[in-house]
């Protein structure tokens, strides 16, 4: 590994999230990735290290401790930083006072950035209608939600909610949601992120601050 690598941990809670497995790769795959790559400045020097927090130790001991597992982990591994981001599924203050508790709890001096998608990751992909079109080389700009994060959640409606809402956006027939592949090219696609701080200003612009404010400054 080159010595002016640098490793940041991308823990997600599904292949949408953070892309397929590998050891250590380019940043090219996966939502949280690609993002993290731009609000970092896209610099060429960032690895990641992807991680499903459902494989995390601390099954068991409650959301916080397993975050503060996770963080320990990380330093353990010798990665430089860690960024851990969950779906709210509705409960966007539980969830995100349970992982900053965790977070907080350990190595303080040690980089983590930590943020909620609410209600979940599908959400922020609605949030640039522009971006859309151009990643999956649409004929028009498709018609999005204004308040995308005001959707309900996938566990609480299961027929208009962000995954769904972004399937019929993009006319898909199946009634699955569209293809991580796809979302990867729509996250490709974003290039401003000041459209997904205004229409995702509960989870996405707190994020945001977060990779700014501890992730950034490694590069």
């Amino acid at each position: 590994m080159p010595k002016d690598s640098v490793i940041v941990e991308i823990i997600g809670e599904g292949k949408t999230d953070f892309g397929p497995h590998a050891s250590v790769g380019p940043p090219q795959k996966g939502v949280l990735p690609i993002l993290v790559h731009k609000l970092c400045g896209k610099p060429q020097q960032m690895l990641v290290k992807r991680r499903s927090f459902a494989m995390l130790e601390g099954r068991g001991k409650g959301l916080a401790k397993k975050v503060q597992f996770a963080k320990r982990q990380a330093q353990q591994n010798n990665s430089d930083g860690v960024v851990l981001v969950l779906d709210t599924d509705g409960d966007m203050a539980g969830r995100l006072q349970a992982i900053t508790d965790g977070r907080d709890r350990e190595q303080p001096d040690y980089p983590m950035a930590i943020g909620v998608a609410h209600p979940c990751i599908e959400a922020w992909l609605l949030a640039d209608p522009a971006a859309i079109r151009r990643g999956l080389n649409l004929s028009k700009t498709p018609s999005i939600p204004n308040e995308p994060e005001k959707l309900p959640a996938p566990c609480h409606d299961r027929n208009k909610n962000p995954k769904t809402m972004l399937r019929d956006a993009v006319a898909e027939t199946a009634k699955r949601e569209i293809s991580t592949r796809k979302k990867d090219c729509i996250a490709a696609a974003m290039n401003d992120m000041e459209i997904l701080r205004k229409r995702c200003s509960q989870g996405f612009a707190p994020f945001a601050d977060e990779v700014e404010t501890h992730i950034r400054p490694l590069f």
